[in-house]
């Protein structure tokens, strides 16, 4: 549980750490219109990388033209692994709704089966399909080759190994009880939809960035040195 903790102080390391936490809130806040988020990925990208490298605090938004293009490949990586998923989902749903579609009974019945049972199967793909695809983008951070992310061979050890999946699984639990949290506004009448809006775009990149530092440690831990990255409270400087 220390190392959580360590894990969870890690974006506060630096001290300019508010400032980079507001660049990259207002970012992932506008993320919807795709470019701005970026960035954000590239920042990520490079954490990661600087965190296994021994790192004891999160970098700052600067060379944005770096991060940019590191975004991107993080982005294709992501898509190219998540491809799968989505093109079973698009088959399976797409299928149910034209049975659905007919009009007869049965055909509705076995539409209905049929979606049910195809967004189980999609949500399992997505699962699975997204743990390696993480996994192939933190390769990627470290070695900053695109072909890294694809190297199966390598990305087999990391997704096996208990290290990783224990990084990955802790900061599955954040994200969703940062989500869980900050939801917890809507209960506010007229205006509060819009503040947890706000401030899950804050809280998504604060998470972002403490998960970087679970997954370095998981990945030296699987990869490099064979045992967990130091915490970042004891690290030398």
């Amino acid at each position: 549980m220390d190392s959580i903790g360590d894990s969870l102080r890690y974006p506060m390391e630096d001290e300019d750490w508010l400032t980079t936490v507001v660049i990259g809130g207002v970012l992932t806040l506008l993320g919807v219109f795709f470019i701005p988020i970026l960035p954000v990925y590239g920042y990520i990208v490079r954490a990661i990388n600087e965190r296994v490298a021994g790192a004891t605090q999160p970098p700052e938004f600067d060379d944005w033209g770096d991060l940019f293009v590191d975004g991107i490949k993080a982005w294709v990586i992501g898509a190219v692994y998540m491809l799968i998923p989505g093109i079973v989902a698009a088959v399976v749903v797409g299928g149910s709704l034209i049975s659905i579609m007919t009009g007869t009974r049965a055909g509705v019945g076995a539409g209905m089966a049929g979606l049910l049972g195809g967004l189980l199967i999609s949500a399992v793909l997505s699962l699975v399909f997204g743990y390696v695809a993480v996994a192939a983008v933190v390769h990627f951070s470290v070695t900053g080759d695109l072909s890294a992310a694809f190297d199966i061979g390598t990305l087999r050890q990391l997704a096996l190994s208990s290290e990783y999946a224990t990084a990955w699984l802790v900061s599955v639990v954040l994200f969703v009880g940062a989500n869980i949290a900050v939801n917890l506004f809507n209960v506010i009448p007229f205006v509060g939809s819009l503040i947890a809006g706000v401030l899950t775009a804050f809280a998504t990149f604060y998470v972002a960035v403490v998960a970087t530092d679970l997954w370095a440690s998981g990945y030296k831990a699987a990869l490099e040195d064979g045992e967990e990255a130091e915490s970042v409270g004891t690290a030398p400087v």
